[in-house]
């Protein structure tokens, strides 16, 4: 299984190549995964004949470059899909079970191009599984009947509607008396295809492989420019059987229709009259900027031609944009908005300074200039922002495969629904989300839903229900995860906490159920009976929780015994900007988040107390730890207090806390940048911004700082 792994793979592709296929590899595995699941529940033909079209894409764009083991498997799996589309089999859960482990098997092949080194992995078994079965499933030995046209003069029976000219008859003509047959062949290319010209082209290769071309429609030059389109026909000479002929042309994906038919003698004898001559019986070349959007027909009829057009290609309404595009895109932004704070407070100096009447007027110029500058810039934010958008159905689609193996592998039947598959956040938080999601997920399957029995015994369906939702409010994003299982045991969860020493006995007894459904958060804490390879070992919400915070977002928890629970995620739109309250401390610019503050007052005016030896304030019926934010960071400097200080209470999920700084310089649209790495990682911070005048302002990280102030107020 693992000969050969590591050793350098050749395939015939360049870098531009590589790029197309990976992308539409993954794009077709993707597919392949999320519908598989939702066969097993629904064998919908239109459903059927997707997959079918993603397996046969794969099978064709693999064996183009030379991917012989990929192309195998896919043809294995092809061969099983046809049998459903066919009406010959139905599909089951060990035939979803081998379709799916050849998708696993596919990701891993499909990285060998990228990497261009052999992974050992052998998918000879995986294709012996889905032969194996078929022949369970079927005891005829009648293959599928493939759905191609008839490539018999009999089937066809039009006459050619190419003009040869007279050198191309003359050597068609030669390579008949030779022996040779003579074909007109017509490819149509699926009207839904990404990448028509590039198919017309491969067509034309493959035609070339097996084939003499004498003459193509379009011509050779404008396929071979890479203006091809939707349809290519050729009159050509061959040894091959036409069957052969027809699975060539047909290893390329998106190939909709191929027609093969025999051309005598007569034929091309009067294809070179006409060619000289045109009558009735010879239909001239089409427009090209028509012909290019209509499959074409070798009929000696005009107007069949304009009956049988197929559908006109969409203009595209989307392109794909590298990321690493976008990302220069958006710090070219986020040093626009830098020089419009800082016009900003150019003009506001200048105002200030300049009293001269004689000046008024170009003050009025540069505010005008300032204020359209400022209307622009919020306007290209926020194209490039949306441009960065994606919808969250890239993460929901890979969720029905997980739950289904979950399910699986716990003995226990669930469905998922998921809704609001279209709401948009940027790309940075869709890769961030995946993790916890899933262990959300993983852990409603695993603890939430009852088996099956036990779900009949309770009253309840014996099938389970989650429902992942999400939608937008003003600038976040919220993910629900709501199953109908048993809900979560607080009082087992509270003697659990006990018991590992994550709480004490009082504070467990005192908490209430909303208090202690917290305590699944904490780490090492797990309700399971026994560990599997599922859950059990109390790290995945623990890691739920932290993933989710250092994205400056928040996770909580409701449950009811006996009906179930719900987890819902909340979590800004984007990690690229954010609105926060601008403050200094010993010296230092610092950015709060706007999102997290509650309260910002001078320290005269707050409600300050003392409480066993630690300074708090009473806000709104709660106390809250004070501390000093240079000292909460670490900054151990000297330093000068002013006379007047301020006080910013903060807050992060249900824990809150208090701030002292020296000054409040007001609200802001701050630009994220990451720290680097000669910087790092450094407490309470979570990235940097560059203020209007050029300095450096520090970002803080609200989530860590409000938790260990209260680990510290619990812990006293």
């Amino acid at each position: 299984m693992a000969s050969g792994k590591g050793k350098p793979l050749q395939f015939d592709l360049d870098d531009e190549d590589l790029k197309l296929f990976s992308e539409e590899a993954d794009e077709q595995i993707e597919l392949l995964d999320t519908i598989l699941v939702q066969l097993e529940g629904e064998p919908d033909p239109d459903l059927v004949q997707q997959i079918f079209r993603a397996a046969h894409t794969l099978k064709g764009s693999s064996a183009t470059i030379g991917h012989k083991k990929m192309a195998s498997l896919t043809h294995a799996m092809e061969t099983v899909l046809d049998s459903v589309r066919q009406g010959q089999r139905t599909p089951t859960p060990r035939m979803v079970d081998a379709l799916l482990a050849g998708v696993d098997a596919l990701r891993v092949l499909a990285q060998e191009v990228a990497t261009r080194r052999d992974s050992g992995l052998d998918p000879a078994s995986l294709e012996t599984d889905l032969l194996a079965i078929l022949e369970e499933e079927d005891d005829e030995d009648a293959a599928p009947t493939p759905e191609i046209q008839s490539s018999s003069p009999e089937a066809a029976q039009e006459p050619l509607a190419l003009r040869l000219s007279p050198e191309d008859v003359a050597d068609a003509l030669a390579d008949a008396q030779q022996g040779r047959s003579i074909y007109a062949v017509e490819i149509v290319i699926a009207p839904d295809c990404q990448l028509p010209s590039i198919r017309c082209y491969q067509a034309l290769q493959e035609l070339d492989t097996l084939t003499r071309v004498f003459a193509t429609w379009p011509d050779r030059q404008t396929v071979e420019a890479g203006s091809g389109e939707y349809s290519l026909s050729a009159v050509v000479s061959t040894n091959e059987a036409d069957e052969q002929l027809q699975a060539g042309i047909r290893s390329i994906s998106d190939i909709q229709t191929v027609r093969i038919r025999h051309l005598s003698a007569g034929d091309l004898s009067s294809s070179g009259e006409s060619a000289a001559a045109p009558t009735a019986s010879n239909v001239s070349p089409l427009p090209a900027a028509r012909a290019a959007r209509t499959a074409m027909r070798l009929s000696d009829d005009p107007a069949p031609v304009e009956a049988t057009r197929g559908p006109a290609k969409k203009t595209a309404q989307s392109v794909r944009i590298d990321v690493e595009r976008l990302d220069g895109l958006m710090n070219l932004v986020g040093e626009l908005v830098i020089d419009r704070t800082r016009l900003q407070q150019v003009r506001e100096q200048l105002s200030g300074v300049l009293k001269d009447a004689n000046l008024t007027e170009l003050m009025e110029n540069f505010e005008e200039t300032t204020s359209h500058l400022a209307r622009i810039t919020d306007e290209l934010q926020e194209e490039i922002m949306r441009s960065r958008m994606l919808p969250v159905r890239s993460v929901l689609t890979r969720l029905p495969r997980i739950v289904r193996d979950v399910a699986t592998r716990c003995g226990k039947k669930v469905e998922l629904i998921t809704a609001g598959e279209e709401t948009e956040l940027d790309r940075s938080v869709i890769e961030e989300i995946s993790d916890p999601l899933v262990h959300i997920l993983r852990n409603a399957v695993d603890h939430g839903i009852e088996a099956p029995a036990d779900r009949l015994a309770a009253g309840k369906p014996e099938t389970g229900t989650i429902t992942v939702t999400a939608w937008n409010q003003e600038t976040y994003i919220y993910l629900s995860v709501r199953d109908d299982g048993k809900g979560i045991d607080t009082r087992a969860l509270r003697r659990k906490a006990v018991e590992r020493g994550l709480v004490s006995r009082e504070a467990a007894e005192m908490a209430s159920d909303e208090a202690v459904l917290q305590y699944i958060f904490y780490p090492g804490l797990s309700l399971a009976a026994k560990v599997s390879d599922v859950s059990g070992r109390g790290v995945g919400m623990d890691i739920v929780r932290t993933n989710i915070e250092r994205l400056n977002g928040q996770v909580s928890v409701s449950s009811t015994m006996g009906k179930g629970s719900e987890f819902i995620i909340q979590l800004p739109l984007t990690l690229a900007t954010t609105k926060a309250l601008m403050i200094m401390a010993n010296d230092t610019v610092y950015a709060i988040p706007l999102v997290s503050v509650t309260e910002a007052l001078a320290e005269h005016d707050a409600d300050i107390h003392s409480v066993g030896g630690q300074r708090t304030m009473r806000l709104r019926g709660r106390l809250l730890p004070i501390v000093d934010l240079a000292t909460a960071l670490g900054d151990a400097r000297p330093r000068s207090l002013s006379q007047e200080r301020f006080v910013v209470a903060a807050k992060h999920s249900d824990r809150q806390a208090a701030f002292l700084v020296d000054r409040l310089l007001g609200e802001q649209d701050v630009v994220v940048k990451s720290l680097g790495d000669l910087i790092g990682n450094r407490k309470g911070l979570t990235g940097a911004t560059i203020l209007g005048d050029g300095t450096l302002g520090l970002i803080i990280d609200t989530a860590s700082l409000v938790a260990e102030q209260a680990q510290v107020k619990a812990s006293a």
